[in-house]
């Protein structure tokens, strides 16, 4: 390249980077604005997905004598995820109400799905909790091996001397010219 095409292109380049860094980017998470009117129809749907809550046992009455048929019922108390341990005397007051056995019977098949579900969580619950506690004994164990010296196995102990039983100066603990001796300042060493 000669250096009129250079000087021609280091300006251009120059410019096309600085317009490219001015350059407003739109953002994926950029803030949209709704209309009151929509704003209000996705209310309404994100109601209208959530789960209605649980019947009463007294909702339940008051539904069967308002005319609700026993299969209408029976949805709604699944749809509502409705469940109660019904005692020997609620049972005798649904029935006294007029209220159908298969309601009945539903409200207990309810009650005893909940519990089986429940059993079956807390038994994963503690399984997890076991894997977990295994997982970081395991972990701990590796780390233990991993910062232990690979002397270790043998005497113990890094700090091991093999002439600690027979003590400092005697080597093997034989007396005779090697014995134990005593002395003042240097050099100067008392036998027996």
């Amino acid at each position: 390249m000669n250096r009129r095409t250079v000087q021609f292109l280091l300006p251009v380049m120059g410019s096309l980077l600085l317009a490219a860094c001015v350059a407003p980017s739109a953002s994926p998470q950029a803030i949209q604005r709704l209309e009151p009117a929509e704003f209000a129809a996705r209310v309404a749907a994100i109601d209208a997905a959530r789960p209605a809550a649980p019947l009463s046992l007294d909702e339940i009455v008051r539904k069967w004598k308002a005319g609700a048929g026993s299969s209408a019922l029976v949805d709604e108390i699944r749809r509502t995820g409705t469940r109660h341990a019904l005692t020997p005397q609620d049972v005798e007051r649904l029935r006294g109400q007029g209220v159908a056995p298969e309601v009945i019977d539903e409200i207990r098949a309810a009650q005893a799905r909940w519990a089986a579900d429940q059993a079956s969580a807390d038994k994963v619950r503690k399984l997890t909790a076991e894997a977990a506690a295994e997982d970081r004994a395991r972990a701990e164990a590796a780390r233990r091996r991993a910062l232990a010296p690979h002397y270790y196995p043998p005497y113990g102990s890094p700090f091991y001397d093999p002439m600690r039983p027979y003590g400092y100066g005697q080597p093997f603990g034989y007396p005779g010219s090697f014995g134990p001796r005593g002395g003042f300042g240097w050099g100067i060493g008392i036998r027996r």
